[in-house]
């Protein structure tokens, strides 16, 4: 309990006790104060009582917390001091911290699972943390930030069966994967005369196809899908949907997928003059009109809220959470260059919604 003072647990009139009687001294009240001493002695051991009883209360309501983070890198660090700093805001002496980096830390088996053992909550940050949480199969609760839809899917088939089965296992994920419905609308704000929206699904995504159908449409656009595999070549596959489209999307996939198809999906929208709605920001500064994307800060904001949250009912089921918060951001060489007028991000956070 560092940095809480016992005394600050303790009731009003006993904190004022010593003003009172030093205010009797300077009234000349010596005699009252000698019989009284037996008293302050007693008192004393009254009140040392009373604060160690509040001392081991607050223990007792301390919550173990355990970061497994992928690696000292600067969004995971990120992430974990932001909940942190709030966790110690906003609920000071709470919770008690221990951090594992993945990369780095060359704690034993043993280590991580008496770790694992005295914690009330597991929270890993980035695929690599939750590769190794779920490895133990603890039997407390897990919430996995900065993690892609498409990852958690995976890694919770692999340790848990399917991601049902790990969500009953009280593991939750908040993807870091947008809403393509942020995106979609977010575009035709930016191109009010689009109607041709080109969709690049990987195999992850493949099977969204009838959801992001209804998503477009709802935008007030159609949808032109691109279907990617592993072994494609994505220039052959992507140009001809992307050269017949007023605006492509790409929807998050693996990171293979995505580090495969990015260069020729900015490539093509600069030859056929197409603007692209990224989900990174590293995918806007390569050329891309627009990004909407989960910041290090956005994943700490929920994450912070979803730890106070499992706190207050901690054998709930687990949760698959979209992002609640969200990030714009434009590249305006590339909006003059296509003739893109911008408004300024106010405007477009007013009608998107959210937070």
């Amino acid at each position: 309990m560092s940095g809480i003072s016992s005394n600050s647990y303790l009731p009003s009139r006993i904190k004022g006790f010593g003003k009172q009687h030093s205010r009797e001294y300077g009234r000349g009240y010596s005699k009252e104060l000698t019989a009284a001493r037996p008293r302050l002695g007693w008192l004393s051991c009254v009140l040392f009582a009373v604060s160690m009883l509040c001392v081991f209360d607050t223990s007792a309501d301390t919550r173990n917390l355990l970061f497994f983070v992928s690696k000292p890198a600067t969004d995971y660090l990120e992430v974990l001091n932001t909940v942190k700093q709030g966790l110690e805001e906003q609920f000071p002496g709470q919770y008690h911290t221990t951090v594992e980096f993945i990369s780095r830390d060359k704690s034993s088996a043993g280590e991580i699972q008496g770790e694992i053992e005295s914690a009330d909550l597991i929270v890993t940050i980035g695929t690599a943390a939750a590769d190794t949480a779920y490895q133990y199969q603890p039997n407390v609760p897990i919430l996995s930030a900065l993690i892609t839809e498409s990852s958690f899917i995976a890694l919770a088939g692999k340790y848990y069966g399917s991601v049902e089965q790990a969500l009953a296992r009280r593991v939750s994920s908040i993807s870091i994967d947008q809403p393509t419905s942020r995106s979609a609308r977010l575009a035709k704000l930016l191109l009010p005369a689009a109607k041709k929206v080109g969709v690049m699904l990987g195999p992850s995504a493949v099977g969204r196809q009838t959801e992001l159908t209804d998503i477009i449409s709802a935008a007030g656009m159609q949808p032109q899908f691109v279907r990617i595999g592993a072994r494609d070549n994505p220039i052959h596959k992507i140009e001809p949907v992307l050269r017949d489209s007023d605006v492509f999307i790409p929807v998050p996939d693996s990171r293979l997928i995505n580090l495969a198809t990015a260069k020729w999906i900015l490539h093509l929208s600069y030859r056929h003059k197409v603007p692209v709605i990224a989900f990174s920001r590293t995918y806007l500064k390569a050329g891309a009109l627009a990004a909407i994307y989960s910041s290090p800060e956005n994943v700490a904001m929920q994450t912070l809220e979803l730890i106070a949250e499992t706190a207050d009912s901690p054998d709930r089921a687990g949760r698959a959470y979209t992002p609640k918060y969200y990030s714009i951001h434009f590249n305006y060489s590339v909006a003059a260059t296509l003739n893109v007028p911008l408004r300024k991000e106010k405007f477009y956070r007013q009608r998107l919604g959210g937070e």
